[in-house]
């Protein structure tokens, strides 16, 4: 009789699984629609969504997705330079301007380099991202990087005279600075704040070797 009642609910149990991945989807086509996300990616992540079995992996997307749609009640003021280390909590994310850009690798191995915008937001899902970022790429004082990693490997290789904060917050992941980072800062360095997290994922900060 119990074996029978258990069954029983086996398929209620998929169909809220199914209803919460389609309003997964229903916020992800959303976001899309906004030009937050390039066609490719936003159709790797759909597919992605498709093909969840476990309410694990589900609520790891929702929340992901729900941190997408909640940057547009972000005030445009925040993306203001800070020279108060306090505003840097694990939790502040900076407005996107126009001007600045996500990156997004899902399922999939990337490799990034280029300027960064103070507010840049950097995700990986299930795959593997390095990023590169030399003095050049940053703002004279001080630059913030949002990097969030699932189920994934974010490495950030940082050229030497850059002064790193590291304020990622691992979530049964990791998120490490090598100490050869935090040695070979000066003072007057430029400044990169690294924020976000690592949700069953890694988040490395290491020096870049030419």
């Amino acid at each position: 009789m119990k074996a029978l009642k258990e069954n029983r609910g086996i398929p209620a149990l998929k169909e809220i699984v199914e209803e919460r991945k389609n309003k997964a989807i229903e916020n992800l086509s959303a976001t899309y629609a906004k030009n937050r996300l390039p066609l490719e990616e936003y159709e790797r992540l759909v597919e992605y969504i498709n093909k969840i079995e476990s309410e694990r992996e589900l609520i790891i997307v929702e929340k992901m997705v729900e941190e997408y749609g909640s940057e547009e009640s972000r005030s445009p003021s925040a993306n203001n330079d800070h020279d108060d280390e306090a505003d840097y909590s694990p939790e502040y994310i900076p407005h996107h301007d126009q001007n600045s850009f996500n990156n997004l690798t899902v399922l999939s191995t990337r490799v990034f380099s280029g300027t960064v915008k103070s507010g840049t937001r950097s995700v990986c899902i299930l795959g593997s991202q390095r990023i590169n970022i030399r003095k050049a790429d940053l703002e004279r004082q001080q630059t913030s990087l949002n990097v969030v990693s699932i189920l994934g490997d974010t490495s950030i290789y940082i050229e030497p005279g850059i002064r790193v904060l590291n304020r990622a917050i691992p979530i049964l992941g990791d998120a490490s600075m090598n100490q050869k980072v935090a040695r070979q800062e000066r003072s007057g360095d430029p400044e990169l704040v690294i924020l976000g997290k690592a949700i069953l994922g890694n988040i490395t900060v290491e020096l870049l070797k030419e």
